[in-house]
């Protein structure tokens, strides 16, 4: 048999074509397949890394923030996820860049939550904080009302023991005297030749009442209410008291008989009329009298 050398080139080149363009063919499809799994996995992460960056924006929705430092941080996160996902949109189809911003994603979520995990320290911290200034604010208004409450009871009690320890004045008498030079004493009843009023009494005995000193005042008004002999005031906390003739008396718990002269006539005469004779230890009054002169 004779064969043609041409016509089996021929066929040999087209049978190289042939087996070429099928491998080519295979490759082709292949790496199609491959892509469009690629594709497929690129657009799943694509969805995937968007779902996670929505979810950490809607986690900052709503989050109130008192600390400066922390309230920073959240903003500066929350932008940095807006950043990626506007870029995101950008890569879509490019999958290796979608693994890079899904690495960041994971960064920032980490970030995320160790932010709103400090956040979180930070409330219980003030809620503890504020349960404790609560029940402080709560014991501090018991000891106020109970301060409150004390404060009166101490001040009944005050006003019961003052009562108790209060010196008392009996037979309070008052008499004019006219006194010589020789320092003689002769009763009267004669205003104007009155010089002197002599006003005795009783201090009365009481064994709650401190021993001690005890300086008595004597007061005398005239029928207009004016304080005779005017010696000043003498002044008790916010009262004050005008007297006419003080004396010290050593008091000792038992009764006590007490007189005092006073000089009455010493810039001008007694008028006639009714004077009213008061004795004070302190402020407190002891008792009254009355004499009247003619």
């Amino acid at each position: 048999m004779i064969v043609n050398p041409q016509l089996f080139n021929y066929r040999l080149i087209i049978g190289t074509l042939v087996i070429a363009i099928v491998v080519l063919g295979s490759i082709s499809f292949s790496s199609y397949n491959t892509y469009k799994s690629q594709e497929a996995v690129a657009e799943q992460e694509f969805k995937l890394v968007q779902q996670e960056l929505s979810e950490m924006i809607s986690l900052y929705e709503g989050v109130g923030v008192e600390n400066e430092d922390i309230a920073l941080q959240l903003r500066h996160s929350k932008s940095r996820i807006h950043v990626l996902l506007d870029s995101l949109h950008l890569v879509k189809a490019n999958l290796p860049l979608i693994t890079k911003y899904k690495q960041e994603a994971r960064a920032l979520r980490e970030s995320q939550n160790g932010v709103l995990a400090k956040l979180n320290s930070i409330k219980k911290e003030n809620s503890k904080l504020q349960l404790e200034s609560d029940k402080a604010s709560e014991t501090i208004a018991l000891q106020k009302d109970q301060i409150e409450q004390l404060t009166v009871e101490n001040q009944k009690l005050a006003i019961v023991v003052k009562e108790f320890t209060a010196l008392s004045a009996n037979n309070i008498q008052a008499k004019a005297l006219i006194t010589s030079r020789s320092n003689y004493d002769i009763e009267t009843n004669n205003a104007e030749e009155a010089n002197n009023l002599e006003v005795c009494f009783t201090l009365e005995e009481n064994p709650f009442s401190p021993k001690g000193n005890k300086d008595i005042y004597v007061q005398i008004l005239d029928q207009n209410n004016n304080v005779i002999s005017d010696r000043g005031a003498v002044q008790f906390g916010q009262t004050s008291l005008v007297y006419s003739g003080k004396t010290s008396v050593n008091y000792r718990n038992s009764n006590i008989d007490v007189c005092t002269k006073i000089n009455v006539n010493s810039k001008e005469p007694l008028k006639k009329g009714n004077y009213i004779i008061s004795v004070f230890h302190d402020n407190e009054i002891l008792g009254t009298s009355k004499i009247e002169l003619n």
